[in-house]
């Protein structure tokens, strides 16, 4: 499946923006499953599932051929299971705290844990390009709570990938920042086709508030994550006000500026600060968190650099 972005003139949006990217689609059909084989093996509240039958779930799911109301209840019923399994995962393999040494783990908990956030975001992705194919919702509540937990997978793909000091599985950021743009072009054009001013158009513009909402508190971590992992338990209650006060701005107008944080919705990666002047080919948004998140972020930054030199020098030689 694949999720394609055109460049359409939209307000707020950086011009000339093509992007065409595979979300969904699975690396091999000979685990292809039929609607009915799948749905048997639908799990009941309270079940507890062990992340090796989580994942072959989630790989047969995104390999299916059910249809997007189908797959949301799917994964609506996979869920409890999968947190479930991934708080336990690295427990029962004792990964998450490491040796004695209080290195980072990285043992078969941790790789499943990973597996099934990237597995559960690309199923959750792939559900909601069919229902947009569809050109509705199926169901408005299961879609809504797909477009919700994306985000929220997402941030635990982040603060898991962070906790381990490894990078996130490639494609990662790019489907984010992909979904992210098709997600709030649709919410804006069914707002702008609805015409009108009553209570249906303040819908849709709460939903795309929403939706950009979401997707600044995933670039406000992806920033924190890069910096101190340290950090981001203790200003996590934090992100929904900074995001509230963050912008994303149309580059248009800042072209030779410098020092500017900027999301490159192209690249595979978290938002990054540019130091050199910013050149008119960048396709993306110019990121401008509020003041007292980058004053955090120095200051998160300060003290990493503080530790890591502290660490170098009682190092033996």
């Amino acid at each position: 499946m694949t999720l394609q972005t055109f460049a359409q003139p939209i307000p707020g949006f950086p011009t000339g923006m093509t992007l065409s990217i595979a979300i969904g689609d699975s690396g091999s059909s000979a685990h292809l499953k039929s609607a009915s084989s799948l749905l048997g093996t639908l799990p009941s509240v309270g079940d507890r599932i062990s992340p090796a039958k989580l994942t072959e779930m989630l790989e047969a799911l995104l390999a299916s051929d059910l249809d997007a109301a189908q797959r949301l209840r799917f994964l609506h019923a996979c869920k409890a299971p999968l947190l479930d399994a991934c708080e336990h995962a690295d427990v029962d393999t004792g990964s998450r705290t490491g040796d004695a040494t209080g290195a980072s783990g990285g043992g078969s908990g941790s790789v499943f844990e990973g597996r099934l956030y990237r597995l559960m975001f690309r199923n959750l992705a792939a559900a909601i390009e069919r229902a947009a194919d569809r050109h509705r919702a199926t169901d408005a509540d299961l879609n809504a709570w797909a477009v919700r937990n994306l985000f929220h997978v997402f941030q635990h793909q982040i603060r898991h990938a962070a906790r381990l000091q490894i990078p996130l599985p490639a494609g990662s950021w790019r489907d984010l920042h992909a979904l992210s743009v098709r997600l709030v072009v649709s919410a804006r054009s069914r707002r702008a086709g609805d015409g009108s001013r009553d209570a249906g158009c303040e819908v849709g513009h709460q939903g795309v508030r929403s939706i950009e909402l979401r997707y600044k508190e995933v670039l406000l971590l992806g920033l924190i994550a890069q910096v101190a992992v340290t950090a981001i338990p203790d200003c996590a209650n934090g992100f929904h006000a900074w995001a509230v006060e963050t912008r994303l701005e149309n580059p248009f107008g800042l072209i030779g500026q410098r020092g500017l944080w900027l999301v490159d919705l192209a690249d595979d990666a978290p938002p990054c600060e540019c130091t050199g002047p910013l050149g008119p080919e960048f396709r993306g948004w110019v990121l401008f968190p509020p003041e007292d998140f980058v004053r955090m972020l120095d200051s998160a930054r300060l003290s990493e650099t503080l530790l890591r030199d502290r660490g170098a020098l009682s190092s033996p030689v």
